[in-house]
């Protein structure tokens, strides 16, 4: 139905591919973020920094986005339960808009700080929206769609590095006097998920297991689902609410020291450390830096960049291509 490709594509857009935009964005201004800090360490102490501490201040920046996005993640659970799904990202864009307020006015004012604050804030919005936007549009789509939905925002996390890494060359805002501009970015997707995702209803699911709202689910599933009868969805989730009374949650500590479900929550560890090990940051993070020590010319390397980014969207692509073609639908 129109409304729910159109939450889809809102939310991805909005929350999702401004995870992937912040992953790579230090990357292409990272020799003029380093000598405006230089710059501004000289003017209020009268000398400049040495490669060491600027080198260190530089990766606080850059690492501190994951610090920030640790935070968020461990505050979805408290979100989701309180403001609910599309609440909780409603209220999210605004930590880009502060985000992008610190970051495009630091030049300006003068303040690294202001930098490395506001790349904190969009860590905690990326925490917040890599659990909760897979969570919504898994609550709202439909049992054959919902596979697929739920790839949707790797497929937009893909996307914005691709454009962070487009916007970053020379004829763009690759240049000194556009940084603050290219950090700052961010405010537009998340001004619209802002302005229009309002419009949109409340997670069905949330709405009946978690508030008992019968006549608000109903409502919500009618206009995600493009149908009145929807009795058998709601009859479905009123089973479920019933089971989930008689269940008792248990925190991250009692899980992992349940031996019961132990060999399952190590193959969930393994499978994501092996990931964000696997030297994906690396990239993402300093593109330019591997691709100069590699030996390309430097005039080429901004189009390197972009190369890498494009294979990714096409990896991307092909996952879901695969997820639909083969008849199953992929696990969200």
């Amino acid at each position: 139905t129109f409304p729910l490709l159109s939450v889809t594509l809102l939310v991805s857009f909005g929350s999702s591919m401004l995870y992937g935009y912040n992953l790579a964005v230090v990357n292409s201004p990272a020799v003029h973020i380093k000598a405006f800090y230089n710059a501004t360490w000289s003017r209020r102490y009268g000398h400049g920094l040495a490669p060491g501490p600027l080198t260190l201040l530089y990766s606080l920046t850059v690492s501190i986005f994951a610090l920030g996005g640790l935070v968020g993640s461990l505050l979805v659970g408290v979100l989701v339960e309180r403001y609910g799904r599309n609440g909780t990202l409603s209220r999210s864009a605004l930590l880009v808009l502060l985000a992008g307020g610190f970051m495009g006015f630091s030049r300006e004012l003068g303040s690294p700080e202001m930098v490395i604050i506001g790349r904190s804030i969009t860590g905690l919005h990326s925490g917040i929206c890599l659990s909760v936007v897979p969570l919504y549009l898994g609550e709202i789509a439909p049992k054959n769609l919902r596979g697929f939905l739920g790839l949707m925002p790797s497929i937009f996390i893909c996307l914005g590095v691709f454009f962070t890494q487009v916007l970053g060359l020379p004829e763009l805002l690759g240049e000194d006097r556009f940084w603050p501009l290219f950090l700052s970015v961010v405010v537009f997707p998340a001004s619209l998920q802002l302005l229009l995702l309002h419009c949109f209803p409340e997670s069905p699911r949330y709405l009946l297991i978690e508030k008992n709202d019968v006549c608000g689910a109903t409502k919500a599933l009618c206009r995600f689902l493009g149908t009145p009868d929807v009795q058998d969805v709601i009859k479905e989730m009123k089973e479920e609410q019933r089971s989930l009374s008689s269940v008792e949650m248990i925190s991250v500590w009692q899980l992992l020291q349940d031996r019961s479900v132990r060999w399952q929550t190590l193959s969930v560890v393994v499978v994501n450390a092996g990931m964000q090990l696997s030297g994906i940051d690396a990239i993402w993070f300093y593109t330019n830096t591997i691709f100069e020590n590699a030996g390309i010319p430097e005039s080429q390397i901004p189009y390197a960049t972009v190369g890498t980014g494009a294979i990714e969207v096409v990896a991307g692509l092909i996952g879901v291509s695969d997820g639909r073609t083969d008849g199953r639908s992929p696990s969200v």
